[in-house]
């Protein structure tokens, strides 16, 4: 890939998508897709052309690998007893092919602790990571870093702390703005804020901080 040049990945996780059009304006048209496991069906509802499936295949049924493998879809099969998640080794081999930019979709579901470590992954990962099931839209800073968030009708924007302390907090654009706030493990201090403007800024000085619009 030449130097500079922007490559955006989409993984699909095995997750909920709770809102399918609305991830599918999220998605728009990807470099490269790849699915963890069952999150080819995601792949497969929005119509995409599938570079790479990968996973222990405990969640996707046999008829629907076997399609893949017609289709001509690239696979990788790891073991099921393994050190990292389907989708960290998604994330992994996106981050090997260059990826500048990550969309997790179907990250979240009724697995908390695969929902947990998902998250965790977002603030470490060295490009841009966004994890939306359609009704949520979740990215992660860390030290020193801002983003904008535009308005949406009926969307929240809340912030949770992914360090013990995040400092420098800063938010405008909002109804309850922030001027180098704290926040900490076990507060609640940024849930449900609401964007008033066209576009919201969020930025902190050190810590790690979850950044979320969501929807009822």
């Amino acid at each position: 890939m030449p130097e500079g040049a922007r490559l955006r990945a989409a993984i699909f996780a095995a997750g909920d998508v709770l809102d399918l059009d609305r991830v599918r304006g999220l998605v728009g048209h990807p470099d490269l897709v790849i699915c963890a496991d069952a999150g080819l069906r995601h792949a497969q509802a929005l119509g995409l052309r599938v570079d790479l499936l990968l996973g222990d295949f405990d969640s996707l049924d046999e008829g629907a690998l076997a399609d893949a493998r017609a289709d001509g879809v690239a696979i990788v099969q790891v073991p099921v007893e393994k050190d990292k998640t389907d989708s960290h080794l998604a994330l992994e081999e996106a981050l090997r092919r260059g990826a500048t930019e990550i969309l997790l979709v179907g990250g979240s579901g009724s697995r908390l602790d695969h929902t947990l470590s998902n998250v965790l992954l977002l603030p470490e990962c060295p490009v841009p990571v966004t994890m939306t099931d359609g009704k949520s839209i979740a990215r992660a800073l860390r030290d020193g870093q801002w983003l904008e968030v535009r308005r949406e009708s009926g969307a929240y924007l809340s912030l949770v702390p992914l360090s013990p302390v995040v400092t420098g907090v800063c938010v405008s654009g909002v109804h309850w703005p922030l001027a180098d706030a704290v926040l900490r493990w076990g507060e609640s201090l940024g849930i449900s804020n609401r964007v008033v403007e066209p576009v919201a800024r969020v930025s902190i000085g050190e810590g790690r901080l979850l950044v979320v619009q969501a929807r009822d």
